[in-house]
């Protein structure tokens, strides 16, 4: 009995873990084969930029980094606290307690061929191309086409039927 409340200790995640954070990774991940992005996007790596606060989904990230790529692009994890604008991305992620942002973020990204996803209600309303969304305890996300293609995204139509479809 002592062995087995060793292992079960030894295998729990900390308490502050964020049990959706590999989820996520791996739909980011996934959303690289529903859009194209412009052909300055395609010279160098594909940067996945977060925004806000997530360690366990950094890690995340940056694991399926070491082990996947974008086409023939390396995929490059960046994180800051806050937005910086001099980051250039393909895919920029808004953590919920950065929300606010979103207006600015979208904003700035118009004809950038950058995808924003967030995490906050009616993110995509607010501009955002991708919205994560828990519904009945399971993670969905929203789409918004019209946001992907003023963001000078190319898209391809098949991501609709996988999404909460907002338009």
């Amino acid at each position: 009995m002592l062995i087995f409340c060793a292992i079960s200790l030894r295998f729990q995640q900390p308490s502050n873990y964020d049990t959706n954070s590999k989820f996520k990774a791996v739909f980011i991940y996934n959303f690289t084969r529903y859009f194209e992005w412009s052909e300055k996007k395609k010279a160098d790596n594909f940067v996945i930029y977060v925004v806000g606060k997530n360690e366990n989904l950094i890690t995340e990230l940056k694991t399926l980094a070491s082990k996947k790529k974008v086409g023939n692009q390396d995929i490059e994890i960046k994180n800051s606290y806050a937005f910086d604008p001099g980051i250039s991305s393909n895919i920029t992620y808004l953590l919920s307690d950065v929300s606010k942002s979103i207006k600015e973020v979208t904003s700035l990204s118009k004809s950038k061929s950058t995808l924003v996803v967030c995490e906050s209600p009616n993110a995509c309303k607010a501009g955002s191309s991708i919205n994560f969304v828990v519904v009945e305890n399971k993670l969905k996300f929203e789409y918004s086409k019209n946001n992907a293609v003023k963001a000078g995204l190319k898209t391809n139509d098949d991501i609709k039927a996988l999404a909460i479809n907002i338009e």
